[in-house]
């Protein structure tokens, strides 16, 4: 495991690689995601639904053979379902996610400014509302149940299996719908 200086060199050069995969792949830019949402471009949705289906088999396996140990917090379905809708409002609005804002203005796109300005005036709407949304939105609902570690991958229980099963259907799906897609 890596520690101190290590770990934080580590992080930055994943970021930095991770960096310049969105901008070499056009997923930093807002065209990219406003064609998704148009239906002309399936990019950027095959990425998502493949880093899902990969990321999800990837922490299995690494929670399997104990290299990592996830901790997870309990869910709410109310608080979950209003936060995905806020969430997906956001990216409809602005066509970005966090980490297309960053690598946009790590590519030198200053405008994705305005929308970084807008995610941080978000984050401090949040902390103002969450107390009195928490005390109404956790009572409408109890947490729901963690979900059980399966002993093996193919177990037809394991969330993990369902998740990256759909993941990769979908994903073929998707890969048919947008077969005659223009590259620029």
């Amino acid at each position: 495991m890596l520690e101190g200086n290590y770990r934080l060199a580590a992080a930055i050069f994943l970021g930095i690689f991770c960096g310049f995969l969105l901008v070499k792949s056009d997923l930093a830019w807002r065209k990219t995601c406003l064609n998704m949402f148009l239906l002309k471009d399936g990019r950027l949705i095959k990425t998502l639904l493949f880093s899902l289906g990969s990321g999800v088999a990837l922490i299995y396996y690494l929670q399997y053979a104990e290299v990592i140990t996830p901790h997870v917090r309990p869910g709410f379905f109310w608080a979950s379902l209003i936060g995905g809708i806020i969430s997906g409002v956001g990216l409809a609005l602005c066509c970005r996610v966090p980490i297309t804002v960053i690598a946009a203005l790590g590519a030198g796109r200053l405008y994705a400014l305005w929308t970084l300005a807008g995610m941080l005036l978000a984050v401090s709407f949040v902390d103002l509302i969450s107390g009195p949304l928490s005390s109404s939105i956790y009572k409408w609902s109890t947490p729901l149940e963690a979900p059980q570690k399966a002993d093996y991958f193919l177990d037809p229980g394991n969330p993990a299996l369902w998740v990256v099963g759909v993941s990769f259907i979908s994903l073929l799906f998707i890969q048919f719908v947008f077969r005659g897609e223009s590259e620029e």
